[in-house]
């Protein structure tokens, strides 16, 4: 091979590498360039694929909330209840640093509808601060006895157990009959400043009322006398407001 030739060759080669060398520089900026490209795509799925998720457990809380609606447990004025036995209820409530269970009939939400005069509470609560006086229940002998029942679901929280009230409740009649001659005999017309009347009654209507120191306690029938109960006991437990 002439010295010609061998310089042309080696030309050649050179040429040959410089032009490698160019391709593979701009094959660099090209993946240099993807990269970027790339990366940001892939924090667009994962984004997505998070919104996704959010809005997927989002519409699941909105459906348990709304839609498939819990029948056995039911929030109240931030007291939970549940039920039991069927068709009764249970709450808790902290009284005196002691939790107590406290059975009901019904829920709140399934008494709002019953009129309470608000001094009716104020009534009880100022005769159990400013009294040691006896408060009697009296209801027809001859009731049905739901009405009595009715009477219990109060009477529990305004005496001893649940160590609110405290005050001494005792049972009586507002008529004497043959198996009622150890009861005694008590309407509003006994009511004084050391005794205090809660007195039920069957009426037209639904409500809870005072007038001096007699509160009465108005039912259409037996039936919803217990209802007409537990609305007075949750206010007497602030579960419901007294003004509500």
């Amino acid at each position: 091979m002439t010295k010609d030739e061998h310089d042309n060759e080696h030309h050649k080669h050179e040429t040959h590498t410089a032009e490698h060398a160019k391709h593979a520089d701009h094959a660099s900026e090209e993946i240099s360039e993807e990269k970027p490209v790339d990366s940001k795509r892939s924090l667009i799925i994962v984004l997505t694929i998070i919104g996704i998720i959010v809005v997927v457990i989002a519409g699941i809380i909105l459906l348990s909330k709304y839609v498939f609606i819990n029948n056995n447990s039911v929030i109240y004025n931030h007291y939970q209840f549940d039920k039991f036995e069927g068709n009764k209820w249970m709450t808790q409530q902290l009284i005196k640093n002691q939790m107590y269970n406290i059975p009901f009939y019904n829920n709140p939400t399934q008494v709002l509808d019953i009129a309470v005069d608000p001094n009716s509470i104020t009534r009880v609560r100022d005769f159990s601060l400013y009294t040691n006086g006896t408060t009697y229940i009296s209801v027809d002998p001859l009731a049905n006895a739901r009405v009595v029942l009715a009477g219990v679901e109060y009477a529990r929280i305004l005496g001893k157990v649940y160590n609110i009230y405290n005050m001494n409740v005792k049972s009586a009649v507002d008529q004497y009959v043959n198996d009622t001659v150890d009861t005694p005999v008590i309407t509003c017309n006994n009511q004084s400043k050391d005794t205090l009347v809660i007195y039920q009654t069957i009426t037209d209507k639904n409500l809870i009322s005072v007038n001096g120191n007699c509160i009465i306690l108005e039912s259409k029938n037996a039936t919803e006398s217990i209802r007409v109960a537990d609305a007075f006991a949750f206010r007497l437990l602030n579960i419901i407001a007294t003004n509500q």
